[in-house]
């Protein structure tokens, strides 16, 4: 059963970004490479006096042919995990305008990044499972699954699902305060759509007026999981 709620309030106030779409052409200054080491990655080593010159040799992408920028690598906090990167578009920046109301028609990149990098992988080297935890909501987690490797466009589209979802009377029992800050903002998010308004209550309400994503991190405890954080606006 969805809790649904009276009449809606006033909508918040929303401000655009200049950016392209992510259905659009890119344009723009390019950006140095299309993955971001996590933050506290280790800077390189000197060059050695009288050392031979070694030139680079770019790697195949493991699903495209297409030409990939060189990648930079962090040793991972975990036993089971030696090197693990993260997409620059998923990484704490923003590169990319996501509200997760809307749907992905409606992301918006910075000039420079092309479309075709929400078709990257994700993370580098591949997986095909990722678990996301929302440490506003503990309740719930965001579990991403492509047993051919997960792309950018999954992390993203596996976030609104999940964060979209009604909730259930039962997920309701928490503290009053939360609830009635979730109510208020689904008053302001549903009052000009009677088709949200119908459906109740969203996780994401639970969200407040940070709805904007703004990246994705380790998790701190050292396991294979990550942590998203979110943003009023970007």
């Amino acid at each position: 059963m969805n809790y649904r709620i009276g009449t809606p309030a006033s909508s918040s106030h929303h401000r655009s970004w200049a950016v392209h779409s992510a259905q659009s052409s890119s344009s723009g200054q390019a950006f140095q490479g299309h993955w971001s080491a996590l933050p506290g990655s280790s800077t390189s080593p000197s060059p050695i006096p009288n050392a031979p010159l070694l030139h680079p040799v770019s790697l195949p992408h493991p699903n495209a042919a297409s030409h990939q920028s060189p990648m930079s690598y962090q040793n991972s906090s975990t036993s089971h995990s030696s090197f693990i990167v993260l997409h620059s578009l998923l990484s704490y920046g923003p590169n990319l305008r996501f509200n997760i109301t809307q749907d992905l028609a409606h992301v918006q990149l910075r000039p420079g990044c092309s479309p075709t990098m929400l078709q990257e992988l994700a993370v580098q080297p591949p997986v095909s499972h990722m678990i996301i935890t929302i440490p506003e909501l503990c309740a719930w987690t965001i579990e991403v699954v492509n047993p051919r490797g997960i792309t950018v466009n999954n992390v993203l589209a596996m976030i609104r699902e999940t964060l979209n979802r009604s909730v259930a009377s039962h997920e309701m029992q928490r503290s009053s305060r939360a609830v009635n800050a979730a109510v208020d903002s689904f008053r302001a998010r549903s009052r000009a759509d009677p088709r949200e308004h119908a459906q109740g209550v969203k996780r994401v309400d639970f969200l407040g007026p940070k709805v904007f994503f703004a990246g994705l991190a380790r998790a701190r405890d050292g396991s294979d999981s990550w942590e998203i954080r979110f943003v009023q606006n970007v």
